[in-house]
């Protein structure tokens, strides 16, 4: 009998949209108003190098230490590219607002993703477990919270607020711990090989991928789809309640 769903975030329950390349320039207002304030005057190319500096950062801490940055971490990183030191308040609040445009200039709901949650909804225990990058965890919150979507879910795992990401097994576990469910009761969806389907498996779990047109068709996943909204054949054959 399959107790729970979990959730990756990015491209599995949300999707990028045309606000993608309209956050990155809302980031870099954030960031040049806020300096500016704080008497930091700094020139486009600076602000766009030190994004640069901050993407391979956060890069490096997600798939090497299985990190995550908070916003205070995330300022920092920032600002210090660009030689400039900030104090600890200053830094988390540049780190806010940089997490801020992903919530401005939200990703949307992946097809299918409203529906299945509506249709999963009191039948089995339903949460997310996501990586966080620029947008931190109580933004993507929000952005699910004006869809409607986290009203549907019963918990939230973001590797910000836990400083650890996948595949470490530990998000896994903490999830289902909160949900009171065991691994081999629970389900993980997600896109990524390496992080999703390992660390859900590690876990003991089973794993469903959802394999975009560009991925790798290869996974170790026990089930793989096209779409999120797909998911529900597979749960049924494991035992979906009714």
């Amino acid at each position: 009998m399959i107790r729970a769903v979990t959730f990756d975030f990015w491209n599995t329950l949300y999707v990028e949209g045309p606000a993608m390349n309209r956050r990155q320039r809302l980031r870099e207002d954030y960031s040049r108003g806020f300096l500016a304030r704080v008497g930091k005057e700094v020139a486009d190319s600076q602000l766009s190098y030190a994004f640069g500096i901050l993407r391979h950062d956060l890069d490096h801490y997600r798939a090497v230490r299985h990190a995550a940055f908070d916003a205070e971490e995330m300022g920092r990183r920032l600002a210090g590219a660009m030689g400039i030191r900030l104090g600890a308040s200053e830094a988390a609040r540049l780190g806010e607002l940089i997490s801020s445009a992903g919530r401005d200039e939200p990703p949307v709901p992946a097809d299918g993703a409203m529906p299945l949650l509506t249709a999963l909804h009191g039948r089995v225990a339903l949460a997310i477990i996501s990586d966080t990058g620029m947008t931190l965890g109580h933004d993507l919150y929000a952005v699910m919270e004006q869809d409607g979507i986290a009203q549907l879910l019963d918990h939230f795992t973001f590797s910000d607020q836990t400083g650890t990401t996948k595949p470490e097994v530990r998000q896994f576990h903490h999830t289902l711990y909160r949900l009171g469910c065991k691994p081999t009761q629970a389900v993980h969806v997600g896109d990524l090989e390496e992080t999703d389907i390992v660390g859900a498996r590690q876990a003991g779990m089973r794993a469903i991928r959802i394999v975009h047109p560009d991925g790798e068709p290869a996974t170790a996943a026990d089930a793989a789809v096209s779409s999120v909204g797909q998911i529900i054949d597979p749960l049924r054959e494991w035992g979906l309640p009714v």
